[in-house]
């Protein structure tokens, strides 16, 4: 590997792209070496890159990065993930992990089989307050977690103003996997396997309640049983703005724990509700940029939620209602 990682990125219509790439270029150890997309989005990325496709085999094949960020639609996300990681590359799927289980699976064996490093990325792992109450929950500081409660959505794709090229595949069963809950379902699925693991049972709720057009559902609840623990989980594509409440929350049985307004909430037994400014986040692990580069650095694969066997688990939770 040369001194700069080169870092290539597949497919351009999940709308976090741009971020990504804006996040990544700003490394100093990074070639924004290639990019390759078959929509009219290109044009917006070719400037950002030294080269660019319209084919992303055709890119893998000429390019042989280092890195690829696989952010196309989940199904072909998939597929990029596999090849990339067959050809070399370390690879890093914008969530979810698959829009099929069969296509996490075969992900997470290619990862093992290949040796290449597999990362899934959540955006919410980036948030310092959801992050600190997230760990300091599974380090066992609010007691033994028997409840989850976490509700996550927007008022819709369309609505918020998601450019036609994502709504168009989010809105596609085949290619997203589901509707929002998928979208946004697969945040709860991730956070529930992180904390608790697989659960015993699922229990779903989904449908169209609010569009007028066709999506695969609009609004779904889970409901995961554990031997000793329940999960609610709550997505929505038609949230008008926000009910001011807490999320997630965690009911431990030394306390109840939230993020609001950016901060946590923690209500111990006997004392009285406490307040907490979030630490920042350690260098080295405040995107997932820096954190990626890090593991390949250090030569040790994501662990914690960005890890591909807690998106793996998510993947399972999801296709097991």
């Amino acid at each position: 590997m040369s001194d700069k990682i080169r870092v290539a990125v597949a497919g351009l219509t999940h709308g976090h792209v741009w971020g990504l790439i804006d996040i990544w270029a700003q490394q100093p150890t990074v070639e924004m070496t290639a990019v390759a997309d078959a929509t009219p989005l290109l044009e917006r990325a070719r400037a950002r890159f030294a080269r660019a496709y319209t084919d992303w085999r055709t890119m893998l094949e000429r390019e042989s990065p280092d890195v690829v960020l696989a952010t196309a639609d989940n199904r072909t996300s998939a597929q990029i993930a596999i090849e990339a990681m067959q050809r070399g590359s370390h690879v890093m799927v914008e969530k979810p992990m698959a829009a099929e289980l069969s296509d996490a699976s075969a992900m997470l064996e290619t990862a093992h089989a290949t040796g290449r490093m597999l990362m899934i990325n959540w955006p919410v792992r980036w948030n310092p307050a959801f992050y600190a109450l997230v760990e300091r929950a599974r380090a066992g500081e609010f007691g033994q977690i028997y409840h989850l409660r976490f509700r996550i959505g927007h008022a819709g794709p369309r609505e918020i103003g998601c450019d036609p090229y994502f709504v168009a595949w989010l809105y596609d069963a085949h290619l997203n996997g589901g509707g929002a809950s998928i979208d946004f379902g697969s945040y709860g699925a991730m956070l529930s396997a992180y904390l608790l693991g697989m659960p015993e049972r699922v229990y779903g709720v989904r449908g169209v309640f609010t569009k007028d057009y066709p999506v695969p559902d609009d609004n779904a609840i889970l409901l995961l049983h554990y031997p000793r623990a329940t999960a609610v989980l709550e997505a929505t594509w038609s949230q008008v703005g926000t009910d001011g409440s807490g999320n997630p929350i965690i009911y431990g049985t030394d306390a109840t724990a939230t993020v609001l307004d950016g901060k946590l909430r923690i209500h111990r037994k006997g004392e009285a509700v406490r307040w907490e400014e979030p630490p920042p986040l350690p260098e080295g692990e405040r995107n997932p940029a820096e954190y990626f580069l890090r593991c390949i650095r250090e030569n040790r694969p994501p662990t914690g939620m960005v890890s591909a066997e807690v998106g793996y688990m998510a993947q399972q939770i999801l296709h097991s209602q």
